[in-house]
This record gives C-alpha cells, structure tokens and sequence, in this order.
C-alpha cells in the first residue's frame, strides 16, 4: 500500500516539508540539479529542499543528459582539477548522489568534464543525518547554498532556506529517536 505523498515536495504527508519552507528565494545564478535515479525518494535527500526553496533551481534525475540541458556559463560544481571559472557564471551544475553515483553521473556525461568547475573551501557539514565519509563533504542543498553565497554575497538572503534545512534535519533526527540534536 502506498503511503499518502505531499503533491509539492513529494514526501510522505507526515514528514512533509512545506510547513518549513519559505517561498522560493530570488536569486541570480541558475541551479541545475543533476540527480542520479537511486537518489530520487531517498527520505534523506536535500535536493527538494533546495528545488523548492529556490526560484531559479531545476532537478533532473537520470543516469546520462544530453549536454543542452547546460546553458551558456555553465559551471559544474565539484571539487577537483578542472578549468576554473573565466567570466560569470550563469548556470551552476551540481550533481545529487553519493559520492560514488555521483563520479558515476561524471564518468556517464564526458561533457561535465568539460565545464569550468567551482570547489569549494573544506568546511564542515551540518547535515546530521547521513555521515560524511571525508571533512568537507556536504549535501546537496548546503554545498548550493554555500556556492550561490560565495558567487552572490548576501548569505542573509538564505538564511530562510538554512532554517528550513536545520527543521529538517532535527525532525529527521528526531524521528530517529536522537537527543542531541546539532
């Protein structure tokens, strides 16, 4: 039997996320979320969150994307080598999955490898709710907000979308029956 779903974030009706979200923040640079297909429904994806919460944020999900779905100034975020950022960038590309689907999302679209590429300082996580495997490693909705900050300024404009994220990451962590929360 299927559980009842929330028709705007998708999620089951009792750890939907709409109560918690601000309207869409405007922004400048376009998100374009490549989500790798066993990511899609997971409980503990943030992409939604960051989907929802942006006015300028697309999700995708698949294994291989044609590489018109980049639009002029595209730049990929991931850490690594790779050409850097010339001018402004237009379009910022992250992709959602661990951290294996998503060298597999990279591997199965050669053209990513071809954009200029963003890294961003190590820094820690606050996303209590999967562990990272190395410091530095974020979910998805951090690592785009920290990115959209270090390209826009203004980090109190997303101030509405942390708090969001924080509310989700203590009912998760709640429901898991943990008293510490971050």
């Amino acid at each position: 039997m299927t559980r009842p779903a929330c028709r705007r974030c998708g999620r089951p009706t009792r750890t939907c996320l709409c109560a918690t979200l601000p309207p869409p923040l405007a922004h400048r640079t376009e998100l374009l979320i490549l989500q790798h297909p066993a990511e899609a429904g997971h409980a503990k994806n943030t992409a939604a969150l960051l989907t929802l919460g942006l006015q300028r944020a697309r999700l995708l999900c698949g294994e291989v994307f044609d590489a018109s779905v980049a639009a002029g100034g595209a730049v990929l975020l991931y850490p690594g080598d790779g050409p850097a950022p010339s001018g402004p960038v237009g379009q910022l590309v992250l992709l959602d999955g661990t951290w294996r689907q998503s060298r597999r999302l990279l591997a199965a679209n050669p053209w990513l490898a071809g954009l200029p590429r963003l890294s961003l300082p190590p820094q820690p996580g606050r996303y209590a709710l999967r562990r990272a495997h190395r410091p530095g490693q974020l979910s998805t909705l951090e690592s785009g907000l920290l990115a959209l900050t270090t390209l826009e300024g203004s980090p109190e404009r997303f101030a509405p979308l942390w708090a969001a994220f924080h509310a989700f990451v203590h009912a998760g962590l709640s429901r898991r029956g943990e008293t510490r929360l971050p």
